[in-house]
C-alpha cells in the first residue's frame, strides 16, 4: 500500500523497481493501475486487478514470495523517530 494505493507485487512490471515514487508524490506506473479493493453484494471482498499464479508445491510459494519481496520498496518517514 502506497499513497493509499494497493500495487501488485507479483505484476511482472514491479520486479527490481526500488524506486515507488515518480517525483511527483503519486505511485509510479508499474505495468498495471493500482489494485481496486471491492466489496460485491454478498459482501465478499475481491482484489481486481490483482495478479493471480497457481502453485503446486513449497518451492513454488517461495518463489512468489521471493519475487513478492523484491517488488516491495521501503522507506521512512519523520514519524518512524519518534515511534
Amino acid at each position: 500500500i502506497l499513497k493509499e494505493e494497493v500495487l501488485d507485487l507479483l505484476d511482472p512490471g514491479t520486479l527490481g523497481k526500488s524506486d515507488a515514487l515518480n517525483g511527483t508524490g503519486k505511485a509510479a506506473a508499474h505495468g498495471k493501475p493500482p489494485i481496486q479493493i471491492r466489496e460485491n453484494s454478498s459482501g465478499v471482498i475481491t482484489l481486481a486487478g490483482s495478479t493471480e499464479i497457481g502453485v503446486t508445491s513449497k518451492t513454488e510459494m517461495a518463489a512468489c514470495l521471493e519475487q513478492g519481496s523484491l517488488s516491495r520498496a521501503t522507506g521512512s518517514t519523520n514519524m518512524n523517530n519518534q515511534s
